[in-house]
């Protein structure tokens, strides 16, 4: 599994590959990819990054957890041997605080991994896999309005072109680049202040990073790029109630906004494990989802920058892009 990956991100006999590792790690993963890697050739190191420090923001479980603060702990040794790495196998999730963007901006290749091993193993990107997330990211990156409907109320259109693309097909195989493994989507930032209209999160929607299912409906209520009002019952409390804690108007703005493009994702997946255990990837990329987040844009060059950032892949939407229908009630539409 390790194997197909790795060459499938282009490591090649002579590079080298640093696994990033800390105390979260899963340590199936870390001794996998050390092996494979050394078997395919490459000059593999092991980097164990020290705990995070810095601001802390409240979790979805009660206790303090980091965010948007150095991964790395601001160690310069460390980000100048991640920098003259050819891969970075990235065990931790480096990407907040910066250095991730100074480390791929050297041309370094970044694959973050977090699943378990038995969802690795079931869900490996193929060339199918990544064809499908091109096409479909050559559609998204000409389109100029998405319009999102549903048969639960949905209806939401933004504005596009303003941000670049999010592709994930699982694989760093380019020089500086970013990927997730395992994943299958494509997504975009709306213009600023464009979202308007309603989403309806209904039963077995999910939100991460609660990592859970929704059981009661939820209707959030958008103009000029937030979230004005979120009407519901329990679900809709509980959510309404953790954006707040945040005490941030920027936790309400519309973030990126998608679909999932993997058949080998599954969206039964978070009831089959422990939250702890998974990162919610089979929610973000099973086919035909509509994903809907809030918060930040600041990866893509915009000015948000806030703690609360939400994902909420949802099931049975239709996806227009300009008119023309990519995803028809939550199946995908060839062209």
């Amino acid at each position: 599994m390790w194997r197909t990956v790795l060459k499938g991100c282009r490591v090649e006999p002579g590079q080298r590959m640093v696994v990033l590792s800390g105390s979260s790690s899963n340590q199936d993963s870390v001794e996998n990819a050390i092996h494979a890697g050394r078997e395919i050739g490459a000059i593999v190191d092991q980097v164990i990054a020290p705990l995070p420090s810095g601001p802390k923001q409240v979790s979805p479980w009660g206790n303090l957890a980091p965010y948007h603060v150095s991964a790395l702990g601001g160690d310069r040794a460390i980000i100048e041997k991640l920098k003259a790495a050819d891969i970075v196998i990235d065990l931790i999730g480096m990407d907040r605080g910066g250095e991730q963007k100074e480390i791929q901006a050297a041309g370094t290749r970044v694959l973050l991994v977090r699943e378990p091993p038995g969802t690795l193993q079931r869900f490996v990107s193929t060339s199918e896999d990544k064809q499908r997330v091109l096409s479909a990211a050559d559609r998204l990156r000409i389109a100029k309005t998405m319009h999102v409907t549903s048969a639960a109320g949905s209806d939401l259109t933004v504005k596009l072109g303003e941000y670049p693309l999010l592709i994930q097909y699982g694989l760093a195989d380019e020089k500086g680049r970013w990927d997730h493994w395992p994943s299958a989507l494509v997504a975009s930032w709306p213009n600023e202040g464009s979202a308007t209209g309603t989403i309806v999160l209904d039963k077995g929607d999910v939100i991460l990073p609660f990592k859970d299912y929704v059981r009661t409906a939820i209707r959030l209520t958008i103009r000029d790029g937030y979230i004005t009002q979120i009407d519901g019952e329990f679900d809709a409390d509980f959510l309404r109630e953790y954006m707040e804690m945040f005490d941030d108007r920027e936790a309400f703005a519309v973030s990126h906004v998608g679909w999932g493009l993997s058949p080998l994702a599954r969206w039964t997946a978070l009831g089959l494990f422990d939250k702890a255990q998974i990162h919610g990837m089979d929610a973000r990329s099973f086919l035909g989802s509509f994903m809907f987040s809030t918060g930040p844009n600041d990866d893509a060059g915009g000015s948000r920058d806030t703690y609360c950032h939400i994902d909420m892949p949802m099931r049975r939407c239709t996806i227009a892009l300009d008119g023309e229908v990519v995803v028809d009630a939550g199946r995908l539409v060839s062209h």
